[in-house]
């Protein structure tokens, strides 16, 4: 997303909210057809990089790894803390009428509604749709489950399936939290968390639960979402702090 523009919202009219996202969603939907067309030439390094934290004895022996069952329980945990506090702070109440500078409403149902479509409900439509089986399913990890690529349709699983991974999209979801970043920070924001959602994304290629491009894919994709839905929150900001100041 544009940094810049994600913090000057109050500032914004629907002209440049319109220009500048439409350049940057054009780079999100580009970065998904590379990644994903990647994905699914080259197919083999999934297995490959699911294989190298897999053993003929032990299976996905991390995945028994109490350190990291307890790291991943904190990104199963922050999504609904987040949504908790964004809703709360929605609401007219004494607590957030306490803060010196309110939180804009347009920006808390925004992160609100990109975790609801995001995490949610997209997250679940493409697991459906696509069924791909889990790493640990596979016969070549003990399983019985065949191989597929990425966005491939197929049957080989009936629920809960592999692609994409939902806490990856949750873990990538904090990032949207930097519109409430002043924008001279808004960069060490973004890498910080950037690198801790990278590591609650990563230890389910760990577990064996993901593959690499179920990770990588669900990252771009909720990009894409979340550039879609700002340019709708942006452009109609006025409108909607309007509608919560006047409650």
């Amino acid at each position: 997303m544009n940094v810049t523009h994600l913090n000057q919202s109050e500032k914004t009219t629907s002209k440049p909210a319109t220009d500048e996202t439409n350049d940057f969603l054009l780079q999100a939907f580009i970065l998904l057809g590379f990644v994903s067309i990647i994905f699914a030439a080259v197919p083999e390094v999934d297995l490959l990089v699911s294989q190298f934290f897999w053993n003929a004895g032990a299976g996905f022996e991390l995945n028994n790894n109490s350190a990291l069952i307890a790291f991943r329980d904190v990104n199963r945990f922050l999504p609904w803390a987040v949504i908790g506090i964004a809703a709360v702070l929605l609401i007219p109440n004494p607590f957030s009428r306490s803060f010196k500078q309110p939180f804009a409403p347009h920006k808390l149902l925004f992160v609100i509604t990109f975790f609801a479509a995001g995490p949610g409900l997209s997250v679940h439509l493409i697991k459906m749709l696509v069924a791909r089986a889990r790493p640990r399913a596979l016969q070549e990890f003990g399983g019985n489950a065949f191989f597929t690529p990425p966005w491939e349709f197929t049957n080989q699983c009936a629920r809960n399936c592999s692609f994409i991974s939902g806490e990856s999209a949750s873990a990538f979801a904090l990032l949207t939290l930097v519109v409430f970043v002043k924008p001279k920070y808004s960069i060490v924001y973004l890498v910080a968390i950037g690198v801790l959602a990278a590591a609650f994304s990563f230890t389910r290629v760990l577990h064996g639960a993901h593959f690499l491009s179920d990770v990588i894919i669900a990252w771009n994709v909720m990009l894409v979402l979340a550039v879609l839905l700002w340019r709708i929150f942006s452009r109609n900001a006025p409108q909607i702090d309007a509608i919560f100041s006047a409650k």
